[in-house]
């Protein structure tokens, strides 16, 4: 049933020019007839006087003031931010603060795949989570609605008729409640927003889902926007690679001017961290370590979560290979210069050793690989890939 804007002027207590203004701005919405006339669903009358309260006019513009300082000091917060981690953490805290939920989960969407990709997940606190799987979307058709359809959505573990894969995956983590919306920017949708309660279901107001979509809004934007810096960043950063390896080769000549019978490889690590500013470097040959350096750690390092960059080359018979941590993901081009570095350090201690009849040391140390990463903090449910 729809009302004319004079019936919810009258039943909110406000005056008809009010009642446009809140649906020329998207608070209450509105159909229009053949004729152009407004028209409001019965129910949104309804869910905003509750919302309001006995002084309609005064608590309906307390409320709107409070919602529209959440969505400005939100999108300040969020377009002020370039640092993809940062931007993250920031979109979960306002997500878990706005919706009074557990967790905020944030993913990308790669549509031509059909496969969506945790970013990065967050509890209340702001305590990162473990991640999950990638998933693909022939399982999940809720999903795929949300991503294609561009819906919110809200499933809950005791609604009926709810989606059964949904369910399923709220059950096998102890969730109660998850509150699905697209992240879009323009006709593109780039990816997933998922507030979840842990300890209730949930039963959000037509105007709390409206927030929350405005909010996807402001994230899916700067979301991009930080996505275009950090690719111009490579591309710079891959300019400053003209420079690293004029420095690599000056340090490969210093080392090829070593004295017959010395160990090169703690000087290979050290001039492996200066080039490319890694925290830490192992060699390693047949797996079995040749030496390592460690630089000082510089005062914005970002604590203990690091990054493995790693490059194998086969050089005389044999299996090299170098394993750095570096306080960033790795940039284009840094793999390709360790693997010459490698190979060129490969060859040298090769030579030295042979000149001087020293073996390569072969003590029971391995290398490991793989990103490293500090451990995660606990939380109320295990992890796990969806099913």
């Amino acid at each position: 049933m729809y009302v004319s804007v004079g019936r919810a002027a009258r039943a909110l207590g406000v005056t008809p020019d009010t009642i446009r203004r809140w649906t020329s701005s998207g608070f209450l919405p509105c159909e229009r007839t053949a004729g152009g006339h407004r028209r409001i669903a019965q129910e949104d009358v309804d869910e905003l006087r509750r919302a309001i309260g006995g002084d309609g006019h005064l608590q309906a513009r307390r409320a709107r003031e409070r919602e529209v300082d959440t969505l400005a000091q939100a999108s300040i917060d969020l377009a002020s931010m370039l640092d993809r981690q940062e931007l993250l953490a920031a979109i979960a805290r306002h997500v878990t603060r706005l919706c009074d939920c557990s967790t905020c989960a944030i993913s990308g969407y790669d549509a031509g795949r059909g496969v969506v990709t945790l970013l990065a997940e967050y509890d209340s606190r702001g305590r990162r989570l473990p991640p999950i799987t990638d998933f693909g979307l022939d399982d999940y058709p809720l999903t795929r609605r949300v991503l294609e359809k561009r819906q919110t959505v809200v499933v809950n573990v005791d609604d009926r008729g709810a989606d059964p894969a949904e369910v399923r995956l709220l059950r096998s983590y102890g969730d109660r409640s998850v509150l699905m919306a697209p992240l879009v920017v323009g006709d593109e949708t780039i990816g997933l927003l998922e507030a979840t309660d842990w300890e209730r279901p949930r039963r959000y107001s037509p105007q709390e889902l409206r927030l929350v979509g405005a909010l996807a809004g402001h994230a899916a934007v700067a979301m991009r926007n930080a996505e275009l810096f950090h690719a111009l960043q490579q591309v710079r950063r891959g300019a400053d690679l003209t420079p690293r390896l004029a420095a690599a080769a000056d340090g490969l000549e210093r080392l090829g001017e070593s004295d017959p019978g010395t160990d090169p490889w703690s000087d290979n690590a050290r001039l492996t961290c200066e080039v490319l500013g890694a925290r830490s470097c192992l060699f390693a040959r047949e797996g079995r370590l040749l030496g390592a350096a460690m630089a000082p750690a510089p005062d914005d390092a970002g604590g203990d979560e690091g990054f493995a960059l790693r490059a194998v080359r086969t050089v005389g018979g044999a299996r090299y290979e170098a394993t750095l941590t570096l306080a960033r993901p790795a940039e284009r081009g840094e793999t390709e210069l360790l693997g010459l570095l490698v190979t060129a350090f490969a060859r040298l201690g090769e030579a030295v050793s042979r000149a001087g009849g020293v073996a390569p040391p072969a003590p029971s140390s391995t290398v490991s690989s793989g990103r490293a990463r500090a451990a995660p903090p606990s939380r109320a449910r295990a992890p796990g890939p969806r099913p």
